[in-house]
């Protein structure tokens, strides 16, 4: 049995999917951004337990990942978000998913790649109103519409844009780009542009404003149990679908004085046990983010963690629970051995160690058992091929 895995629980995403499609807007529908290989969980085991209770849309960063979708079996619409390029466009094209079109100079050379193909590509607009990253603004319409009206294989479903602020107590900004956006919208419609779909609201501006929820909301960080901010929690009863483990692999009692790990910062305080889990930075373990302090109160919480860690005291990320108890790391975390300070509690080699590992900061080279209805579903190794299954596509 592998030394470290990660346990996820189908049944929480699923969990969680219904419970936000309980507080949707009659019209809209739920899209399940499964990036990043769905936050860390596995975007294909996590997308076709979502398909199997009736999510009918999915949206990924890069065509690669829409691509594993396809290849395993999701059938709903799949959405590119981010930039493509042209080398990924043929392929995008036969598998039906929809790219996304932010960048005028493209659209003609897009629409030639459908020509060759003799088959439509199904495309959604980007519009720019104040992420400052991707997107169409108000002076490049015009051109746009042009551009379009003369691609006649690109076939435009919908059009969207991003909110930079959503979480943020203070809603000004995010109104200001919703005004935006409707201003860009009417405009597009004067062009003859009338895409049949219309979204902007990413998880914290689905909570806080159903009246945007429009025709799609881009779901992610709820789906995975977490809540875009602290003061948006219990506003949902979700539940966390994540766990990761190690087990000890080594166990010996020292006594007082001890000096564990490198540079020897941790000395043992009492007679006590070291143990080893087969863990450390390789798998993302104590490896955090780097945040902009969000005023005082967040720059004080840095500053205290970071003289804590001075002394030998480690916060937050670094504690790991033995038998229900919370256990101190022994000194530095190492590249792939961690060393526990476990005390005089009874424990054994082959004990279960639970472990603080970030979704999208752990390593997707260990092990994932996925679990649903009380047993396991599936396991999965990088070394694992994915099946390609031919099937007929949903728009």
């Amino acid at each position: 049995m592998s030394g470290t895995w990660i346990e996820v629980d189908l049944d929480a995403i699923v969990n969680n999917y219904q419970e936000i499609i309980k507080h949707l807007h009659p019209k809209a529908r739920c899209m399940a951004v499964v990036k990043a290989d769905a936050y860390g969980l596995g975007a294909v085991q996590v997308a076709l337990a979502l398909e199997q209770v009736g999510c009918e849309a999915f949206a990924v960063t890069k065509v690669e990942e829409g691509l594993i979708l396809r290849k395993s079996g999701i059938k709903g619409l799949i959405l590119v978000l981010g930039p493509t390029t042209q080398e990924e466009w043929p392929e995008a094209i036969k598998s039906q998913l929809q790219l996304t079109i932010t960048e005028l100079s493209l659209i003609a050379k897009l629409n030639e790649v459908c020509l060759s193909l003799y088959q439509d590509a199904h495309v959604q607009l980007k519009l720019e109103t104040g992420m400052g990253r991707t997107g169409f603004r108000l002076a490049e319409l015009g051109e746009l519409s042009k551009l379009l009206g003369s691609a006649d294989r690109l076939k435009v479903r919908g059009v969207y844009t991003h909110f930079a602020r959503a979480a943020q107590r203070d809603k000004r900004y995010t109104s200001e780009q919703y005004a935006t956006f409707k201003t860009l919208v009417t405009r597009l419609e004067e062009l003859g542009i009338n895409p049949e779909w219309k979204h902007v609201c990413n998880s914290a501006a689905y909570l806080d404003y159903p009246e945007w929820h429009l025709d799609f909301v881009r779901i992610g960080t709820l789906l995975i149990g977490h809540y875009p901010g602290p003061g948006y929690s219990g506003k949902l009863s979700l539940k966390d679908p994540w766990i990761a483990k190690s087990r000890i692999v080594h166990l010996r009692q020292v006594p007082k004085g001890t000096y564990v790990g490198y540079q020897s910062i941790y000395r043992t305080k009492s007679t006590t046990q070291l143990a080893v889990i087969p863990v450390g930075y390789a798998d993302g373990l104590g490896i955090a983010p780097h945040f902009v302090p969000q005023g005082w109160v967040d720059f004080i919480k840095i500053v205290i963690k970071n003289f804590a860690a001075l002394i030998g005291i480690f916060l937050g990320q670094e504690r790991v629970e033995l038998g229900g108890r919370t256990v101190r790391v022994a000194g530095k975390i190492g590249m792939q051995l961690t060393v526990l300070d476990v005390g005089m509690q009874a424990c054994t080699l082959g004990d279960e160690v639970r472990i603080p590992l970030r979704r999208t900061l752990a390593n997707p080279r260990i092990h994932r058992k996925y679990k649903q209805g009380g047993r396991i579903l599936s396991e999965r190794t990088i070394e694992e091929g994915l099946s390609t299954t031919n099937t007929e596509y949903s728009l």
